[in-house]
């Protein structure tokens, strides 16, 4: 990958795309693009493997926009994300394939609110805000929260699969969300 990224920043060099004293900050933004880009084809790849693309995506549909407002658990290395991010995935798809009765769904979703609605945003070493972008971060993840329930009870009434998808998506941002939470507590103890 370091190969890549050199690579492309000699030809914007050579094109005058590329200021050279911005050059890191090019690089940072190029690894970060290659990075995602990655992440999201092997999550591609886990869905079609176990026959789970379409649960998946709807899934994806809650959990990333929620886990990108509400924050949550994050790895310390890049490797340890990307092994937690794909077990994660296979997680979902596993998850995806079972169908709950009602009032387990009714409790999960009013936890999964509760834990959400409580911790909502989570930083962490790579992420911290200020009290302007926590009110922002926490306004934003509480909206996706309410759209979520909307679709979750809409979904319902129309494909029960569907909403399981999507009420699956909001357990696992909870989840999340409380590890982290776990994850930041040990970090000020110096447990973790």
């Amino acid at each position: 990958m370091d190969k890549l990224l050199k690579n492309v920043l000699s030809c914007m060099r050579t094109k005058g795309l590329l200021d050279e004293n911005e050059e890191d900050v090019y690089r940072f933004g190029l690894e970060c693009l290659l990075l995602e880009v990655v992440h999201y084809l092997s999550y591609i790849v886990i869905g079609f493997a176990m026959r789970m693309i379409m649960p998946m995506i709807v899934t994806a549909m809650v959990l990333i926009p929620l886990r990108r407002k509400s924050g949550g658990f994050h790895a310390r290395t890049r490797s340890g994300c990307y092994l937690f991010s794909c077990s994660i995935v296979v997680a979902v798809c596993l998850l995806d394939k079972i169908i709950f009765p009602l009032w387990l769904c009714t409790i999960t979703t009013f936890g999964a609110n509760a834990i959400i609605f409580a911790f909502a945003p989570i930083e962490n070493e790579n992420r911290t805000l200020d009290q302007e972008e926590q009110k922002k971060f926490r306004k934003q993840a509480l909206i996706i929260l309410v759209l979520a329930d909307m679709a979750i009870i809409i979904s319902h009434k129309i494909h029960i699969e569907v909403c399981q998808w999507l009420l699956n998506g909001m357990i696992v941002a909870a989840l999340l969300n409380l590890c982290g939470k776990i994850q930041t507590k040990c970090k000020l103890e110096k447990i973790w």
